[in-house]
C-alpha cells in the first residue's frame, strides 16, 4: 500500500510538471508536439496522456483568444 501511495504521489508530481511546461510552451510548439505524437495512441499510454494534456492546453489558449 505504501509503495502504491508513493507511486501515485510521484505520478501526480510528474503530471503537474508536464502541465506547467505545456502552459509555458509557445502555441506553435504545442501544435508541433501534438503533430509529432501518434495520431491514435494506445489507451492509457503516456503518449495518450501527453496528447490529451497538449490538446487541452491548446483548447484553453484558443478560448482565451475569443
Amino acid at each position: 500500500m505504501k509503495i502504491g501511495a508513493e507511486l501515485l504521489t510521484r505520478l501526480d508530481d510528474t503530471m503537474r510538471t508536464v502541465k506547467a511546461q505545456l502552459a509555458e510552451m509557445e502555441a506553435g510548439h504545442a501544435d508541433a508536439l501534438v503533430s509529432l505524437l501518434a495520431p491514435r495512441p494506445s489507451i492509457g499510454s503516456p503518449e495518450m496522456v501527453l496528447t490529451t494534456l497538449a490538446l487541452r492546453e491548446i483548447e484553453v489558449r484558443d478560448q482565451a483568444r475569443t
